[in-house]
């Protein structure tokens, strides 16, 4: 019975100890945390001069902090710019358009045809620099107004009104009866696909007047003549006009 009473004395003097130590460990973390580091005026304004040199050093304000400084801007300093741009745009919204959705656009395409059809590669410069600028004020990502600017975007501007101008021609000879002999050679850019297709229209159209060649000739019992080409080419064009 004695020993049970003073075992449970022991038991209420120790949480008695671990009390104190708990309380005194506690007072010691809010003194120093909060009491010996507490926060200045003098150091909030050394944050806020840190500040203004970052921005200085962002800018390369001449009324920031180093403004005593020399104007030369030293490795640190560079390492330091490098890494604020990379802070500051990372979190930049661009624009979702891109370099094509300007390449795109019909007034685009008009002037870059022009300035390759009447050989204008001034007006091609030209067309790029609005370009970039209209991508600037878009406000593109980096990377698409890079691609405005490199050469690549004066030879697809090229390579696409040569393209159109070969569609042109095949358009003019189709309509005037004519082969597309020598045309391949004077627009590589065509050479694929493109070709093919023309190819197989001009196919069509020679295969068309035929039959109406030999429509005209079975009216009347007999083959097919120079005459009977000639007056089913008429025919044909004459369908044309009124399809307009």
């Amino acid at each position: 019975m004695a020993q049970s009473s003073y075992l449970k004395h022991l038991r209420v003097l120790f949480t008695l100890i671990c009390s104190l130590s708990l309380l005194s460990y506690g007072s010691w973390l809010v003194y120093t945390q909060f009491i010996q580091h507490q926060v200045t005026k003098p150091m909030v304004a050394q944050a806020k001069q840190a500040k203004i040199d970052f921005e200085a050093i962002l800018f390369r304000d001449p009324t920031g902090a180093s403004a005593g400084a020399s104007a030369d801007i030293s490795p640190n300093d560079e390492d330091e710019l490098a890494l604020a741009l990379s802070l500051t745009t990372a979190d930049v919204a661009f624009s979702n358009l891109s370099a094509m959705d300007l390449l795109n656009v019909q007034e685009v395409i008009n002037t870059a045809f022009s300035a390759v059809k009447f050989t204008q590669p001034q007006a091609l410069i030209a067309l790029q620099e609005r370009l970039i600028d209209t991508a600037m004020q878009l406000n593109l990502a980096p990377q698409q107004i890079k691609f405005l600017r490199s050469a690549q975007v004066i030879d697809f501007m090229t390579f696409r009104a040569k393209r159109a101008w070969f569609n042109q021609e095949v358009e003019k000879r189709y309509h005037e009866l004519h082969s597309l002999d020598g045309l391949l050679a004077a627009f590589p850019e065509a050479r694929g696909q493109l070709y093919q297709e023309a190819t197989k229209l001009i196919i069509d159209r020679d295969l068309l007047i035929f039959n109406i060649a030999k429509a005209l000739a079975s009216a009347e019992s007999r083959l097919v003549t120079e005459q009977d080409i000639a007056n089913a080419q008429v025919q044909w064009q004459a369908s044309l006009s009124k399809r307009k």
